[in-house]
């Protein structure tokens, strides 16, 4: 991770009063050059920020001293504008800190170009201010992730409306209760042909007999069509279902005028939501008042 860093420099005018001569003004120290290079910044992104393609600047100090963040900023080519935050946080010595920033709109047809950048505003309890600018480091790949997502639903969406059905219905398959999830696709006038192919599982449900996805075959070329998704349970770890961030997020695989796409995640509506987490607790045997 390169890094560099600057002072931001306010002017300070003070008016005295019945005085003559130059004005003073005042620029802000910066913090000491052994803290500045204790400074690094990477990106993650939690479960629960996925859907809303928020992602987690996490700023970390292994420098000799305690500082504060004021504020972050971080850039990146392939969305719109500057994703930012003004949470301030104290940043102890040998600490990482984590702050949220919401992504821009995407840019699939001309993005730009270069690394992602971030600003990170930092003081200390002396009042020395400093703005470290890095190139954050990204080992999870993350940004690359939610570009491809963001950019495979656009395509598909200018050829079908992708939906999955509030409801559910119950059958048995070989021995084990399934819920048959519902996935509609509707052609948009004019736009290209979309193709399904694929529905990847998920954390709590997946196809009979432990398969990793439901083949799909779905075509605007067809017209309107739909298919079901039989789903059992996939796990029973109900403390893990009560934590569940993801598990109603289909993974769906797509080609745009014979280009396949990235997979791309098509949510649950909270009817649909409801009704598969119910769905879980009979599977997993469960009372109901349990």
């Amino acid at each position: 991770m390169s890094v560099r860093w600057w002072v931001a420099v306010p002017a300070v005018v003070l008016a005295l009063a019945g005085c003559s001569g130059p004005t003073p003004s005042t620029t802000p120290t910066p913090l000491p050059a052994d803290v500045l290079a204790g400074i690094s910044v990477e990106l993650r992104q939690g479960r629960s920020t996925w859907a809303d393609r928020v992602v987690q600047v996490r700023v970390t100090n292994a420098g000799p001293g305690d500082v504060s963040v004021t504020g972050v900023r971080l850039a990146t080519p392939d969305v719109e504008g500057v994703a930012s935050t003004d949470k301030g946080r104290i940043l102890r010595a040998g600490v990482d800190r984590d702050f949220s920033v919401a992504l821009g709109d995407p840019l699939c047809d001309e993005p730009g170009s270069g690394p992602a950048t971030a600003e990170v505003d930092l003081t200390d309890d002396a009042g020395r201010r400093s703005t470290v600018v890095a190139e954050p480091t990204d080992p999870q790949g993350h940004l690359a992730r939610i570009h491809g997502e963001d950019c495979a639903a656009v395509a598909v969406a200018e050829g079908a409306t992708l939906t999955l059905a509030d409801t559910i219905t119950t059958s048995d398959v070989d021995g084990t209760l399934a819920a048959q999830v519902r996935l509609e696709a509707e052609p948009v006038p004019g736009g290209p042909r979309v193709e399904v192919t694929q529905v990847d599982r998920t954390v709590l449900f997946a196809p009979p007999g432990g398969a990793v996805s439901w083949p799909v075959a779905l075509d605007t070329e067809d017209g309107a069509g739909a298919v079901s998704l039989p789903a059992v349970a996939g796990r029973c770890d109900l403390h893990a279902v009560a934590d569940d961030k993801r598990g109603t997020f289909f993974g769906v695989h797509a080609r745009v005028d014979g280009v396949a796409q990235p997979v791309f995640y098509l949510p649950s509506s909270e009817a649909l939501r409801s009704a598969l987490f119910s769905f879980i607790r009979t599977a997993c045997g469960v009372p109901t008042d349990g």
